[in-house]
């Protein structure tokens, strides 16, 4: 696929950089056009650099031994929130061993799927929760977390893509209302 890269290079512009995207035009997107930069494209990694952490580095292998923050226990698989956010509800459907997505098999993915539904019902449930965004990111820890982020209701600037972004510089909801969340969706899963 060093192709992709090399057609990405060959669209940079006089400055080395690529232009913006349609997304900054987006009325969602969180920041102005004016002023962004996209940064420059860095080097092929063909391999790519292991950027798995060992177990006992992994924030996910460490929330699952905090009862706090683990919402449900499947057989494969649980359901885990970090300890704050700033949006209405966070919850990850994680594997209860230090693996990735590639390491499930069937049985683990019907189990997937079934967390997936049930756990965007609980968080769609919530009062003041407009929807719920699924996302999965595994770039780097070697553990699987499939992500759901529950949208404030109304927020209509916070939907689509960017929601990440903006949950990243709002500010943290009250621990307990985030805490009183938690023990509802539990509820739900149980």
């Amino acid at each position: 696929m060093r192709e992709f890269l090399e057609r990405a290079v060959a669209a940079v512009g006089d400055d080395g950089r690529l232009p913006l995207g349609g997304m900054v035009d987006w009325e969602v997107f969180p920041f102005d056009r004016d002023g962004l930069r996209v940064r420059p494209l860095v080097e092929y990694a063909d391999p790519e650099p292991d950027r798995r952490k060992p177990p006992e580095e992994c924030k996910t292998c460490v929330a699952l031994g905090r009862d706090d923050l683990v919402l449900h226990t499947g057989e494969r698989l649980a359901v885990i929130r970090p300890a704050r956010t700033s949006l209405p509800f966070v919850a990850n459907i994680v594997s209860r061993t230090h693996e990735v997505l590639d390491d499930l098999d069937d049985d683990g993915h019907v189990e997937l799927g079934r967390l997936i539904g049930r756990t965007y019902g609980a968080l769609r449930a919530l009062d003041g929760v407009g929807n719920v965004h699924v996302n999965k990111w595994e770039n780097g820890t070697g553990h699987l977390s499939v992500t759901l982020l529950a949208r404030p209701l109304g927020v209509l600037q916070l939907r689509g893509s960017n929601l990440p972004v903006w949950a990243d510089m709002l500010p943290n909801v009250p621990q307990d209302e985030y805490d009183a969340r938690a023990d509802v969706v539990r509820a739900a899963l149980a």
